[in-house]
């Protein structure tokens, strides 16, 4: 299932991403693997909240590295490649990335290959992921806010999820 996701993001991208400005997409792609590995760092000290489970091809650490390093990357390559001009098609922009990302997170929670943890459901990630998109494009934009906002938002998990 991770191989197929991830072929099928690769191809996505290469058919919809702006490759000519790739450099300017860069550093907000280091930015969402650098969430996802900090997120991998604390689960594991601490306990999960949600896990992708290993499948016949890929080992657990193998499945996390392909998310982080290739798959959540390419996502955001392609969400703000495609980033509209427009205030109202921003907004319907978002709402169509965020569907889909729940809506595939759903296939994959069916399917068995994602688990959830201590309090953890679709409607969590739901509200993670409202909030994930515009982040993307904040980052972009305007990093220093994107990264001050984030630790607001990583303080907020943590307590509500008891971690501190």
């Amino acid at each position: 299932m991770h191989i197929f996701l991830l072929s099928l993001v690769i191809v996505i991208a290469i058919k919809k991403a702006n490759w000519s400005n790739w450099e300017s997409y860069y550093p907000t792609m280091l930015y969402i693997s650098l969430a996802s590995f900090l997120y991998e760092y604390i689960s594991h000290t601490k306990f999960h909240l949600w896990d992708l489970k290993e499948d016949s091809f890929l080992s657990h650490m193998n499945v996390h590295f392909v998310h982080n390093l290739l798959i959540n990357p390419l996502i955001a390559f392609i969400f703000l490649s495609q980033y509209p001009q427009t205030s109202r098609k921003q907004i319907m922009y978002t709402i169509k990335w965020v569907i889909v990302f729940l809506l595939a997170e759903w296939v994959i929670k069916y399917w068995g290959v994602l688990d959830y943890y201590n309090g953890w459901h679709l409607g969590w990630s739901f509200l993670f992921i409202v909030f994930m998109f515009p982040m993307i494009r904040l980052h972009y934009l305007h990093p220093i806010r994107a990264l001050s906002l984030s630790v607001i938002f990583v303080v907020f998990y943590l307590s509500l999820f008891h971690y501190i």
